[in-house]
């Protein structure tokens, strides 16, 4: 009984952190912060590498649900495309687009333990579903790297996805105007993010950086950051409706890139990196170091140091927790 009220306790306590997150100014995003929440256990390891493995097996249906939630099951949209996706965590999404007909995905995130083991299998699949043919190194590559500063050139992406990664950043303007330097003239950016009111109920542990975003907020920075064709709806992707508005668990949004006078290309794939990425002990995954650790006697960022600590970290456990999950 007592531990019981204990948890209602703290549950309380975190849905009351939530709403004053909801209100308060919005804080830097801070590297520290989010390394503490995303701490390296072998347990987690366990399950994200046994749900790489569902997720294959499974043809990535969860994947194709969430990005008919973001809004980009669209296969003329996807079809050829190359595609980024800022916060890529376990990449479901990145993996459904490539099933789904992208010709390339760049899976990013911030913290190397939301992509190892995605990185690590993807990079072993020798088959992808949804992809005849293909055989050998997949459509996908996974970088770890901060969504304010990418390793790209400008206008090499036909498509930016983010699925409920935003309320994560600050300044969120910095981010989109990332992704509005990184798409090519009529590209689209698309997001998903938890709806505040009900965001705000329905989690209760989270990270420091985490703090709910309205609608508008996002908006507002995507026409700021020159974004055309601005707009948002709320949408519930379990019943596929958006009829219930402001109740519904989650909202999308969407801007396109002004389209040129004329049609210009894509950037070839040996220009598409504006830096050297740095490869890891971890198969598949890639390390951006930052722009300043192209300049000699620079220091690397705190986000660049905790991400080498971490990579270590999940290296000495993974190969033991994969022979582990192989051979149960």
């Amino acid at each position: 009984m007592k531990q019981g009220l204990s948890s209602l306790g703290q549950r309380v306590v975190r849905h009351a952190q939530n709403l004053r997150r909801l209100w308060s100014p919005r804080l830097p995003w801070d590297a520290s912060a989010e390394f503490a929440y995303y701490t390296v256990v072998p347990e987690e390891l366990a399950a994200q590498w046994q749900r790489q493995q569902t997720f294959f097996q499974e043809g990535h249906f969860l994947g194709l649900r969430v990005a008919k939630s973001v809004g980009v099951l669209d296969t003329q949209l996807l079809t050829g495309a190359r595609v980024l996706e800022l916060g890529a965590g376990e990449c479901v999404l990145s993996h459904a687009l490539a099933q789904l007909g992208a010709k390339e995905v760049w899976a990013c995130d911030v913290v190397p333990k939301q992509l190892w083991a995605a990185a690590q299998y993807g990079s072993q699949v020798q088959r992808w579903p949804g992809r005849a043919g293909v055989v050998g190194q997949g459509p996908c590559r996974y970088v770890v790297a901060e969504a304010t500063s990418l390793p790209f050139v400008s206008g090499c992406f036909d498509l930016v996805v983010a699925n409920l990664v935003l309320h994560h950043v600050r300044p969120v303007l910095a981010v989109l105007q990332e992704a509005r330097r990184l798409l090519r003239p009529g590209g689209v950016f698309a997001a998903a993010e938890p709806a505040p009111l009900a965001g705000m109920l329905a989690h209760d542990a989270t990270s420091e950086n985490e703090a709910p975003l309205w609608p508008q907020v996002i908006t507002d920075a995507l026409t700021q950051a020159g974004f055309v064709d601005v707009r948002s709806e709320y949408y519930w992707s379990r019943f596929e409706t958006s009829r219930l508005g402001v109740l519904s668990p989650s909202y999308r949004v969407r801007g396109q890139v002004p389209s040129a006078a004329t049609a210009e290309s894509l950037v070839d794939h040996a220009a598409i990196l504006s830096r050297p990425l740095l490869g890891t002990k971890i198969p598949g995954l890639l390390l951006d170091l930052g722009a300043q650790a192209v300049s000699p006697g620079q220091p690397l960022s705190k986000q660049a140091r905790l991400a080498q600590l971490q990579i270590g970290q999940i290296d000495q456990l993974a190969q033991l927790v994969a022979s582990r999950v192989l051979r149960s």
